[in-house]
């Protein structure tokens, strides 16, 4: 007979008005284990703070609990244990789920020596579904490897040569009024037509912007804009269906508005890209200084 039936057949003895120290001795067991009962187990967890945390998640979908805990800190005033927002998101279901591809890659491949703003720029193209009205549309973005601010953009029906310099001319307006010539700007792009054609490349000359193209099929050259198209997708596009252009066009805008000044990045250890360019706008003494 095991311990656990010993147990269970002394317990009913006892129960039968035979006494638990005979039984006991009988069976060869503890009497104290005759007395046992157990307890429903307690959470002893504070739950103060699980509906903010609930309502968070609602809000922000595409956030893990970091982010969570730092939305909840920066737009509430709440101290909140990464631990617990874990634990509250894995209760409720509400982790995001990790996308894992098995592939090897190079580690040089995605880096990027950005060592100051408007050092290093990306530049791609993706396409955004605008409603059944108009079906595709696609945006061309800028990305700063170091700040990693969306520093222009395009939202356009069609992806041509004049969609690409749109973007491009709308970053140089926003952070290089006085130009980039002479900045030692380098813009990465990928071999797509728009980016290779005679007018683009002619445009970047123009303005004195190197041009860096990556090698072909080789995505992780152009690491930064990728990613970020990537989250724009997961957190705005991909949780949204649009109607028409402009509906599509305004919620772009306003996302790409949080990105830069109030969407952590942990590539930044979680700061804001408005953030870091602030910071070296008033700790360096010219964009020649290097990134700390």
């Amino acid at each position: 007979m095991s311990c656990g039936q010993a147990h269970s057949s002394a317990r009913e003895f006892v129960a039968q008005g035979n006494e638990a120290k005979l039984v006991a001795e009988t069976l060869e067991i503890s009497r104290s284990s005759l007395y046992y009962r157990p307890q429903p187990r307690t959470s002893h967890a504070d739950r103060s703070h699980d509906q903010e945390i609930i309502l968070a998640c609602g809000e922000k979908p595409a956030y893990g609990y970091r982010r969570v805990v730092w939305w909840l800190g920066r737009h509430h005033g709440l101290v909140i244990n990464g631990k617990r927002a874990l634990r509250v998101m894995r209760e409720r279901g509400l982790l995001v789920r990790q996308h894992r591809f098995q592939v090897s890659r190079r580690k040089d491949w995605a880096k990027v020596e950005a060592l100051y703003p408007n050092h290093v720029w990306q530049s791609d193209m993706t396409k955004v579904w605008a409603g059944p009205s108009v079906g595709w549309a696609y945006l061309v973005s800028v990305i700063d490897c170091c700040t990693r601010e969306i520093v222009g953009w395009d939202l356009s029906l069609r992806c041509r040569t004049e969609e690409a310099l749109a973007a491009l001319n709308r970053a140089v307006l926003e952070v290089l009024p006085f130009g980039p010539r002479g900045m030692g700007l380098t813009l990465t792009t990928d071999n797509g037509t728009q980016f290779t054609s005679a007018r683009y490349v002619e445009t970047l000359n123009q303005l004195g912007i190197t041009h860096r193209r990556t090698a072909y099929n080789h995505p992780e050259g152009n690491s930064y804009i990728e990613r970020f198209h990537r989250s724009l997708k997961e957190e705005e596009v991909w949780l949204n269906e649009y109607q028409n252009f402009d509906q599509a066009e305004s919620s772009i805008a306003r996302w790409i508005q949080e990105y830069n000044h109030d969407r952590p990045h942990r590539g930044l250890h979680g700061q804001t890209p408005h953030d870091v360019r602030a910071r070296f706008a008033l700790t360096l003494t010219s964009n020649m200084a290097p990134c700390v």
